[in-house]
């Protein structure tokens, strides 16, 4: 008789864009896979409504950020197409009652509307002084640069904050904002015109039955030989095991580690934040708001307002809002009736018009209180830079971590998930290959 051949065998926790990945790397390998997914459809925070038009609304991710990130190889893979957003050319900012252009505020620093933030963070590094919010840095910052810091300008930035990070300025980290560089993404921001979930079901289609929806994961025992996964729908066993699970739920405690996970790394989990999120759709019964306004940034809430179906000549009156920090925070102990109802008078506030009697219908996805988020794109908190690069260790051998909040030069974007799933995928046949040199 000939030899039992052992087939090497992954455990895959977590269907979001990093896991699947992370999953269809190693298929491609010819690593046997499963994927775990908790929920009853894949992609995560990659989540799209196709109802309300002829144009995907996205739920969760909204953007492609940048003409050079490594999201376009799947896009060409699986016949996707992209839409370059016509909202970034018309920004426009609703403030106390008055809409103007977003260049009104940026155009005096000379510079595109986040650039501030970005160069506030570089110069308060740059000059050697210890790690700080960016709250203090952006008080700091103008007066170096002979800059007048307005009410008007510093709310933009707050609301900047909340969208950009999901936080406020008084949460977020210099140092770790100056580790995200974002070297080489490139410019612009592109729609996908199937919708972001869109590219989640691809993979997951390519991966076939290896993908399991409706099985959450309680347990993960891990020992230098092998894994074993507990799960709702009884126990999986594999070589390794992808952690491909939200910065949010790690913290929670909701899956259990046995044996416990090395101390550096349970740092990292705990200290990093999840940061707070939601997006509230509203389709209104007529259009609020000029032809010439792409997107509004507005500060009560901090937040901005997207119109979906612009890039699609779409006339559905369908708007989101991206609110984040404590705003967001605010809004989800209000309950959904009254969330919307607020941010609806506030933005008719900006624009001179009574809007709560327009609303055809409303939703609010709530990513903080999501049991399988449990939270928006992950920051970095003063004195916690250089913890996301502990993720990338392989953790005994058998246990290896993906999603956006193991990037350390990428977070908070699905490009940089992407690349932490290959990232993962690899060390695996890296380690795989060295097992078999050595024997």
């Amino acid at each position: 008789m000939g030899e039992y051949e052992h087939r090497e065998r992954a455990l895959v926790i977590g269907g979001g864009i990093a896991g699947l990945v992370a999953a269809w790397r190693l298929q491609q390998a010819g690593v046997e896979v499963e994927v775990l997914e908790a929920r009853d459809r894949v992609g995560g925070r990659l989540w799209t409504a196709s109802e309300y038009g002829p144009f995907p609304v996205e739920l969760g991710a909204e953007f492609i950020h940048g003409d050079r990130v490594i999201t376009w190889r799947f896009l060409e893979r699986y016949g996707l197409r992209a839409l370059d957003d016509p909202s970034q050319d018309r920004r426009y900012v609703g403030m106390k009652g008055r809409v103007f252009p977003s260049e009104d505020l940026s155009r005096p620093l000379g510079e595109g509307i986040f650039a501030p933030l970005a160069r506030a963070s570089e110069a308060w590094f740059a000059a050697g002084k210890p790690d700080t919010d960016l709250a203090t840095a952006l008080r700091w910052w103008p007066q170096e640069e002979g800059i007048d810091l307005t009410p008007q300008l510093w709310e933009l930035w707050r609301t900047l904050a909340s969208i950009g990070w999901s936080a406020d300025l008084e949460e977020i980290g210099v140092y770790g904002d100056v580790e995200a560089t974002y070297e080489g993404d490139g410019w612009r921001n592109w729609r996908i015109v199937e919708g972001q979930q869109a590219l989640a079901e691809r993979l997951a289609a390519e991966l076939g039955t290896s993908v399991r929806l409706g099985c959450a994961v309680e347990r993960i025992d891990w020992s230098e030989d092998s894994v074993c996964v507990v799960t709702t729908e009884g126990a999986r066993r594999g070589d390794w095991a992808i952690v491909a699970l939200p910065l949010g739920v790690l913290q929670s405690g909701a899956v259990e580690f046995v044996p416990g996970l090395p101390a550096e790394l349970a740092e990292a989990i705990q200290r990093l934040s999840p940061g707070y999120s939601m997006k509230i759709v509203v389709e209104f019964t007529e259009d609020p708001w000029t032809p010439e306004i792409g997107c509004l940034f507005v500060t009560t809430p901090h937040g901005i307002w997207e119109r979906p179906g612009l890039g699609f000549a779409a006339p559905e009156p369908v708007f989101s809002l991206l609110v984040g920090g404590s705003d967001a925070r605010r809004l989800s102990a209000m309950g959904e009736e009254d969330a919307i109802r607020e941010v609806v008078q506030a933005l008719g506030a900006v624009l001179g018009q009574d809007l709560v009697g327009r609303i055809r219908q409303g939703r609010v996805v709530d990513w903080g209180r999501d049991p399988w988020c449990r939270g928006g794109y992950s920051f970095v908190p003063p004195g916690a830079s250089g913890l996301r690069a502990r993720f990338s260790e392989v953790v005994g051998g058998r246990l290896v971590f993906a999603g956006e909040h193991t990037s350390v030069e990428r977070p908070s974007t699905v490009h940089g998930a992407i690349e932490s799933g290959l990232r993962a995928a690899e060390q695996i046949l890296e380690f795989r290959a060295a097992v078999t040199l050595g024997s």
